[in-house]
C-alpha cells in the first residue's frame, strides 16, 4: 500500500466488523504492515462486541480513532430500538479503549427516534461527559467526538410506518445538544437535517422518486453527500416538478392497514413479524439475537440463514 499509492491508512469496512469471526486472524495477518507505519482504522463498532482481546490485539499498531454506536442516550430508548447495551456496557467499552492506548473515541447517536423524550437527549450529553471523564483518567490527552444524525424510518423495518420528525424540530434538537456540549475535549456535530429529509423522501417514496432523482440530476445535482455541493432547493424543485409532496412522504405516519410503496418487494421477512416487533419496541421489550437465541420465525427460510451461526468465517 505504501509503495504503490503512498496512502498510510487502512480501514476494515463492513456493516459490523466485530461480528466477523475471522477478524482476529485478519489482524494477525495485517500486523507486519502495521509495523511499517500503516495506520489501521475500524468503522463504527458494536459496543457489546468490542473485547479486551480485540483491544489488546490492536494495541501494538499505529492507532486511529475508535467509533462506537450507542445510538440512543438512555437505556429506555435503546430498548425501543432493540439495542441491548447498558450504560455500564458503554462505560466499560470506553474504559477498555482508553486503557489500551487510544486517545480519541467517537460516539454515534441518533435523534428523533420513536418515543424520544428530552431525557434521552440529556442522556447523550451525560454519556459524552462520562466518556471524557474516563478518558482523562487514563490519558492526559483524551478527545470525545459525538456525531448525531436524524432518524430516518426505513422500509422493511419495524419502524417503516413511522414518520420522520420535521426538519425544524431536528435542527432544534441538534442545536440543543450542541449548546450543552461546549466543553474542552468534547466536539459534537449533527447531520444536516435537510440532507436527512431528502434521504427520508427517497427511502419512503414510491416509484415517482426515481423520476425525481433523475430530474435532480438533470438540474445539476452531483456529489450530494458533500455539504458544499448539496443543494436543498434544487431537490425540492425536482420533487415538485414530479408531483411529489415531499413533506408528506417523509413525515406522515402510516397506518398498519395502509398499502406501502414497497410491499411488492419480498425481502423474506413477514410484515406481520415487523408489526409484532414494532409492538415489542413500544413496550420496551428486547428481542433476542436469532444467532444466539434461536429462530424468531421472522418468515425468512432457514436455508437462507445457513452460515449465520457457522464457526468458519469462510462459510459465512
Amino acid at each position: 500500500l505504501l509503495k504503490s499509492t503512498g496512502w498510510e491508512e487502512l480501514g476494515l469496512l463492513s456493516l459490523s466488523t466485530c461480528d466477523y469471526r475471522g477478524l482476529l486472524p485478519v489482524l494477525d495477518g495485517l500486523f507486519p504492515l502495521m509495523q511499517e507505519g500503516i495506520k489501521l482504522s475500524l468503522p463504527s463498532l458494536r459496543m457489546d462486541r468490542f473485547s479486551v482481546e480485540l483491544a489488546s490485539r490492536l494495541e501494538a499498531v499505529r492507532r486511529g480513532g475508535l467509533t462506537f454506536a450507542p445510538e440512543a442516550g438512555s437505556q429506555r430508548l435503546r430498548n425501543v430500538i432493540n439495542k441491548k447495551i447498558t450504560d455500564e456496557n458503554i462505560k466499560e467499552t470506553i474504559e477498555t479503549a482508553f486503557s489500551h492506548g487510544w486517545e480519541r473515541v467517537k460516539l454515534y447517536f441518533m435523534m428523533g427516534l420513536p418515543t424520544e423524550k428530552e431525557e434521552d437527549l440529556v442522556g447523550i450529553v451525560k454519556l459524552a461527559n462520562e466518556a471524557l471523564r474516563i478518558g482523562k483518567a487514563n490519558k492526559k490527552r483524551a478527545e470525545i467526538s459525538v456525531s448525531v444524525a436524524g432518524f430516518i424510518p426505513k422500509p422493511h423495518t419495524p419502524f417503516q410506518w413511522e414518520g420522520q420528525l420535521p426538519r425544524d424540530e431536528l435542527l432544534e434538537r441538534g442545536r440543543w445538544l450542541k449548546a450543552r456540549s461546549k466543553r474542552r475535549g468534547i466536539t459534537l456535530s449533527y447531520h444536516d437535517p435537510d440532507q436527512s429529509f431528502i434521504e427520508a423522501v427517497i427511502a419512503k417514496g414510491d416509484g415517482r422518486v426515481a423520476e425525481a432523482i433523475e430530474e435532480a440530476w438533470r438540474r445539476g445535482a452531483r456529489f450530494d453527500g458533500w455539504t458544499e455541493t448539496f443543494s436543498f432547493p434544487l431537490w425540492m424543485d425536482a420533487f415538485e416538478a414530479c408531483g411529489l409532496d415531499a413533506a408528506s412522504i417523509a413525515q406522515r405516519k402510516r397506518s398498519a392497514e395502509e398499502a406501502l410503496p414497497w410491499d411488492h418487494i419480498d425481502v423474506g421477512v413477514d410484515k406481520a413479524f415487523l408489526l409484532s416487533e414494532r409492538d415489542r419496541a413500544y413496550a420496551g421489550s428486547i428481542s433476542p439475537d436469532c444467532r444466539v437465541g434461536g429462530c424468531l420465525s421472522c418468515g425468512w427460510h432457514l436455508e437462507g440463514c445457513r452460515g449465520v451461526n457457522s464457526d468458519r468465517p469462510d462459510q459465512v
